[in-house]
């Protein structure tokens, strides 16, 4: 009987094999890369980069330089009143300087004594600038700080995305290992069960076991095929969560009802030597956030000065504009202009800046609660991690003294001296902590994970 039953139990087994065979292991470091490489919220988060070169670009077009032209003529009754023609071109630079030229040619029957030219025409070639406000910071330099700002903290949210993403994904594997581990367990423990009874039905037969041990048999292979059923739902369902983290080339989804794979038995937490939360992209967002709001301040605070903008040209008959440049031509040939205007209250200015403030000191206060918040969430993990890594010690010694148990029993029962039902006893005892050693094992390695999202190291180092 000992030999039908062992021949039993190692069809049982290798049927179990064969059949994991036709199937691919998936490992943990290949999921994550195929995550890496095709899953649509990391494209999204590589667009980054191009909106930040998109908005830079788009503030250096403050400094482009500007070539306009006018061309304005009065024709009536066969008699040209006037015409004019000025070209221009202007060039932006930093602190608020602008270079101006420009060729003006004016005839006419009728011109204005101040509009009259030479014949040959007249270029212009100066600079205007401003003194007041507007000399440390203006909309321009502005709009290209803040851009730059942009760019970097553009970098820091692509971290922050795939920080995320990658712990949603790691959680998500090791839910599905876990329940495949179990799944497992109770493949193999239903696969036993049959065998057993298999066994007890043949002792039956042959005069060597009670007829209540067959029933007995038959309700432990009931409870395992309803153990089984319940661990092969939960395995299902966590592959459907899985797949939503698999991705074809092309951003196109998989099918998971074609995904026949299993995972991998380890999974390798990297391990680091940071242990606290200076990296963490959402905590460094707000560095960004206040850079940003200080150059509006910036730009705010200029409004509070008067406003003194400076002219300065110099004029040439003809196309050159730069033909005579000494003191003596510039003191009888130059076009000054010199503008001034100064608000007798400020109170829209001193509005603007006290609301700037306002948003800095907002924002700095709600980086004081994140960072707590975050520090708080890094502690009670790192003291979840000591409770989860001792429960497992326990477990995994539980687990061996529990399987010495159920051999010990399976031999007094060879020897007659116990019971099938001691024995299933003992083997849903040893289900139970191998089950629940499943779980603190991926508990653990979950809040391995996540110590290492607090720490924002998680999209760095897998």
């Amino acid at each position: 009987m000992r030999l039908g039953y062992y021949l039993l139990f190692l069809m049982v087994f290798f049927c179990s094999e064969l059949k994991a065979q036709t199937l691919d292991t998936l490992t943990f470091t290949d999921f994550i890369n195929i995550v890496k490489i095709n899953h649509p919220v990391t494209v999204q988060a590589k667009l980054l980069a191009d909106l930040a070169k998109a908005r830079k670009t788009q503030a250096l077009g403050g400094f482009d330089p500007k070539l306009d032209a006018e061309f304005d003529r009065k024709f009536y009754d066969g008699t040209e009143y006037y015409s004019f023609l000025t070209p221009q071109v202007k060039l932006p630079l930093w602190y608020g300087l602008e270079l101006k030229g420009s060729y003006s040619q004016a005839e006419g029957s009728y011109l204005n004594p101040e509009s009259k030219l030479p014949s040959e025409g007249l270029s212009y070639a100066g600079l205007s600038f401003q003194l007041g406000k507007g000399l440390l910071m203006d909309s321009r330099r502005a709009a290209f700080k803040q851009a730059s700002i942009f760019e970097q903290s553009s970098q820091n949210e692509q971290v922050r995305i795939l920080n995320d993403l990658f712990q949603d994904a790691a959680e998500n594997f090791i839910n599905w290992q876990n329940k495949y581990l179990t799944a497992q367990v109770y493949d193999n423990a239903l696969g036993l069960a049959r065998t057993r009874y298999e066994a007890t039905r043949l002792g039956f037969l042959g005069g060597d076991k009670p007829a209540i041990d067959t029933v007995e048999a038959m309700v432990n292979v009931q409870q395992r095929e309803v153990q089984w059923q319940q661990a092969q739902l939960e395995l299902q369902q966590a592959k459907y969560m899985l797949s939503t983290f698999l991705w074809l080339t092309g951003n196109l989804p998989v099918d998971v009802e074609k995904l026949n794979i299993i995972p991998s038995n380890n999974i390798e937490v990297p391990l680091t030597a940071q242990t606290d939360i200076i990296n963490n992209p959402k905590l460094l967002s707000y560095n960004f956030k206040i850079s940003d709001l200080n150059i509006e301040r910036r730009l705010k605070a200029e409004s509070l000065k008067p406003e003194l903008g400076v002219s300065l040209g110099l004029l040439n008959q003809g196309g050159s504009a730069l033909r005579n440049i000494n003191p003596t031509y510039w003191n009888e040939n130059n076009k000054v202009n010199v503008r001034f205007s100064f608000p007798l209250t400020f109170s829209k200015a001193r509005g603007d800046l006290a609301e700037a403030k306002i948003k800095i000191r907002q924002t700095e206060l709600e980086q004081k609660v994140v960072e707590n918040d975050l520090q708080n969430k890094l502690n009670q993990n790192n003291s979840e991690l000591i409770v989860l890594q001792n429960q497992l010690n326990v477990l995994n010694r539980t687990y061996r003294a529990s399987e010495q148990l159920l051999n010990g029993e399976e031999m007094k029962l060879r020897l007659g001296e116990s019971s099938l039902f001691m024995v299933n006893s003992r083997e849903s005892k040893l289900i139970e902590v191998k089950e629940k050693q499943l779980a603190v094992d991926a508990k653990l390695k979950k809040a391995q994970m996540k110590s290492l999202w607090l720490k924002g190291l998680l999209f760095e180092l897998l």
